[in-house]
């Protein structure tokens, strides 16, 4: 549950420091006190979109945080667990957003920095804001479809994953058929070009790695001359000589002879004798490899041309196809297989098509089965809907979930639902949307939301304006339903009635107040006195003896019904 909410330079808000209790907790406050404004900045810090213009006036950056109890939220700790986020001892979250005017705004889950769409998953099973809007999106087809699958939730997830695949491939396969039955003329001249281009690679019969071993080769050729008269020269210096000068070959053999008689006045001269014997021998070595690549070598000026008429063909053929050789081999295979279903194309729609009936049949048959779930949710939820209506002072109301199926293919199925009403006896069911007042959506909105709190690990609840439209016995009512929500919720309710405000287990006064032309708006969490003359100005707009009895005997009859509830 929710237990601290700090708000710093928010809107009029300079400083705000509320603590929240089990139960229901109420706001109250003239209009434009800022009511309102404290649910806003709560929102935003669940990962609502940020706005400048809620940073006050003269100050740099706004600041709002909150501490959430989730001993009892194993959902919420498996998210954590799951995103990363480290939980303290005590089991705490605490939330921290900045929006600051430089547009560098932070969001911090205990004390860890972390991305907005991070807070807003891990939002989502800690607390459910209700105000105008969400009630207006009620009125929308697939809000209603959304919440009408949240009461199978893993169940209906499992098909609508398995839906969701079944599309996407159907997508897939619909794109592929379109592009075979594209203008005629567009697929023979894409098959003229692809011809030649397969033509052009094939006709080049090249091997990986070719074009190194030619590049070598011509650095070799180009260079013939120098190699050959680097290689004679040596092979001359090593092995051959003259009348004026002997080899090296010849120098050491000399050398060698000169020294062989050593080993047998000192023997440890043998070892060096037969390094220096073995020197000779691999010298002599080289100099038959020189001898035979001289031999060899030769610049032919016709090889070198064939080379470089190769390599201008592999270098136009890469400014095409690829980089390298196996990228155009690559591109050989990719336009090869698309030319055989360009020509095959007939054969290709055919088994496409036949592909795509299959998986429409095996759509179908998924779909066929979620439908079948959503109206057995559906006949449940219109049950409990008219009993919660019923509690709320509708009991002539008619209501009903009308399905029609839609032509498309997606994760939600053939399925589209309009929750349907009708208020008075008589009337005719129309849409949530033409029929409702303000009074009635609020009302029906109760009700659901009374039906599906339970569904999840959800810990607080926040009502925003659930009073509009109504008064009277009906306040009465919605009052009660709201006490029975907090036997397993945590309640925040914004409410201008005193037969609701009379409820609570912590009231909060929200004024606006004016010093030195400067506004700002302040809580008071009320004492019992206290809230007694905030009722008493709620029934009659002033406080006077006759205001203060009624509100006291309202708090009293109230404490009554929370202990009956």
């Amino acid at each position: 549950m929710l237990t601290d909410l700090v708000i710093e330079n928010f809107a009029l808000i300079k400083e705000m420091n509320l603590n929240f209790r089990e139960g229901l907790n109420i706001f109250t406050g003239e209009t434009g006190s800022g009511k309102s404004t404290v649910i806003k900045a709560l929102d935003m810090l669940l990962g609502a979109r940020a706005s400048t213009d809620f940073i006050r006036h003269g100050e740099e950056k706004a600041i709002i945080g909150a501490c959430f109890d989730i001993k009892d939220n194993q959902e919420v700790k498996d998210k954590a667990d799951e995103l990363g986020i480290s939980l303290s001892e005590d089991d705490n979250l605490i939330l921290r957003r900045e929006i600051n005017k430089s547009g560098n705004n932070k969001s911090r889950v205990n004390g860890q920095v972390v991305t907005l769409e991070l807070t807003r998953k891990l939002s989502r099973s800690l607390i459910d804001i209700q105000g105008q809007h969400e009630y207006q999106s009620l009125l929308s087809s697939q809000e209603q479809l959304e919440l009408l699958d949240e009461f199978k939730g893993a169940e209906i997830n499992d098909l609508k994953e398995d839906l969701a695949v079944i599309a996407k491939e159907l997508k897939a396969k619909q794109k592929k058929l379109d592009d075979l039955n594209q203008d005629q003329k567009e697929r023979e001249r894409r098959i003229d070009l692809l011809k030649f281009q397969l033509n052009e690679i094939e006709e080049a019969e090249l091997e990986v790695g070719e074009y190194e071993e030619l590049m070598s080769e011509k650095k070799r050729l180009d260079n013939a001359e120098e190699i050959s008269k680097t290689v004679s020269e040596a092979y001359q210096r090593i092995y051959e000589s003259d009348m004026h000068q002997s080899g090296i070959l010849d120098d050491l053999n000399q050398l060698l002879k000169e020294l062989r008689n050593l080993p047998v006045m000192d023997e440890q001269l043998k070892e060096t004798l037969d390094l220096l014997e073995q020197v000779s021998y691999d010298l002599e070595e080289v100099s038959f490899q020189l001898n035979d690549y001289q031999n060899d070598i030769e610049f032919n000026e016709q090889r070198l041309a064939v080379i470089i008429e190769r390599l201008d063909l592999i270098n136009n053929l890469k400014r095409k196809y690829g980089d390298t050789i196996e990228e155009i081999l690559e591109y050989h295979q990719d336009i090869k297989l698309e030319l055989d279903e360009l020509k095959n194309s007939k054969e290709r729609k055919s088994q496409i098509k036949s592909e795509i009936a299959d998986l429409k049949e095996e759509y179908f048959k998924l779909a066929e089965q979620l439908t079948k779930i959503r109206k057995n949710v559906a006949a449940n939820i219109e049950e409990k809907v008219l009993k919660q209506l019923d509690d709320l002072s509708m009991p002539e109301v008619k209501f009903k979930i009308k399905f029609t199926e839609t032509d498309n293919f997606s994760a939600n199925g053939k399925d589209k639902v309009d929750f349907l009403i009708a208020t008075n006896p008589g009337a005719e069911l129309k849409k949530l949307a033409k029929i409702a007042s303000g009074g009635e959506l609020s009302r029906v909105m109760l009700a659901l939301k009374s039906i599906t709190a339970d569904l999840g690990q959800l810990s607080t609840l926040v009502f925003d304006e659930i009073d509009a439209g109504i008064g009277g016995r009906v306040a009465k009512l919605v009052a009660e339903k709201l006490v029975f929500l907090t036997k397993s919720h945590q309640v925040l309710c914004i409410t201008h009635l005193p037969q609701i405000a009379c409820m609570a287990d912590q009231h909060y006064l929200i004024k606006k107040e004016v010093n030195d032309n400067s506004a700002q708006t302040t809580a008071e969490a009320l004492t019992t006195d206290k809230q007694t003359k905030e009722l008493a100005r709620m029934l009659a707009g002033n406080i006077n003896t006759t205001t203060l009895g009624h509100a006291t005997e309202l708090i009293h009859k109230a404490a009554e019904k929370k202990d009956a509830i």
